[in-house]
């Protein structure tokens, strides 16, 4: 079979979720954004790219312990099979929270691992994406693994995206390995929507001092081209907890629930005014070798 595994799903807008920087609360922000769409009357859908640690199910209160069995009706398909065998009957997504949801971690059991080589794993994630059948989503997150390798190189050449959404920490490092991922996305004239800090601080709960977790900023970061800081969310108790105990941002009173709707807000009129930073073009290093 020579068809292309990426091709445009039905959602009206496809947005990755992306950092190329571990640990830094990705999947986290994008059930949390997924969730204040949600609440801004917005149709959504989750695609947890993530080969290696779906976690977007247990996010969302959700725990599969049957293992991927290829005797299994709804079972994704073997890994093992060539692309030509693969099974290709449309996957209807789980909804949770008014949210739809299509994941690995659905398909096989939570303990279960699934290690396709470097060569097949954007082909596997491509597969599932193009079976899930996604009816009238507006938007469709993407949370894709951290880093600049499979799937996501697969994703950004195939021309299924429409924008991405940088999350990041307060930490250099972060900065600097983003940077090599915004670069990679102007090459692929892929538009950078803006930034997102996340744990950027937390308030001391005796005296409510205001405490700095991470000490660079990324507003005026050169990594960045220019993508404005879109929000900055701190860190907070609530937004861990209820993630595996309650509906997200169900604490609506929460300064984080605050600002994460606002976040939603600019998502939505960039989407619908087609306002994108421009994808920044790499420049020059007079240092560099």
């Amino acid at each position: 079979m020579n068809a292309n595994p990426f091709q445009r799903t039905s959602a009206r807008y496809t947005l990755m979720m992306i950092s190329a920087k571990g640990g830094v609360g990705k999947s986290t922000m994008t059930v949390n954004l997924a969730a204040a769409l949600t609440a801004r009357g917005k149709k959504v859908g989750i695609f947890d790219a993530d080969l290696y640690g779906p976690n977007i199910p247990a996010l969302l209160g959700i725990r599969q312990k049957r293992k991927l069995d290829m005797k299994r009706e709804e079972g994704m398909f073997p890994i093992e099979a060539r692309p030509d065998a693969l099974d290709m009957r449309p996957l209807q997504p789980f909804e949770r929270y008014g949210i739809k949801l299509m994941s690995l971690g659905l398909l096989v059991g939570e303990d279960q691992a699934i290690a396709p080589s470097n060569e097949t794993a954007g082909l596997v994630i491509g597969m599932m994406l193009r079976r899930v059948d996604w009816g009238d989503v507006d938007v469709l997150l993407i949370d894709m693994p951290p880093g600049t390798g499979e799937p996501l190189t697969t994703f950004i050449q195939s021309g299924t995206v429409d924008g991405a959404l940088m999350i990041t920490t307060r930490e250099q490092l972060a900065h600097l390995d983003n940077g090599r991922l915004v670069n990679l996305l102007g090459a692929r004239k892929i538009p950078l929507l803006g930034v997102v800090e996340n744990m950027t601080h937390i308030v001391c709960p005796k005296c409510g001092e205001l405490i700095e977790l991470y000490p660079a900023p990324a507003e005026g970061e050169a990594a960045y081209g220019g993508a404005a800081v879109l929000a900055s969310v701190p860190f907070h108790p609530h937004l861990i907890r209820q993630n595996w105990r309650e509906a997200p941002l169900s604490d609506e009173e929460s300064p984080a629930t605050q600002i994460l709707m606002r976040l939603a807000d600019e998502v939505i009129a960039q989407i619908a005014t087609g306002r994108r930073a421009e994808p920044p073009v790499a420049e020059d290093c007079e240092d560099c070798p």
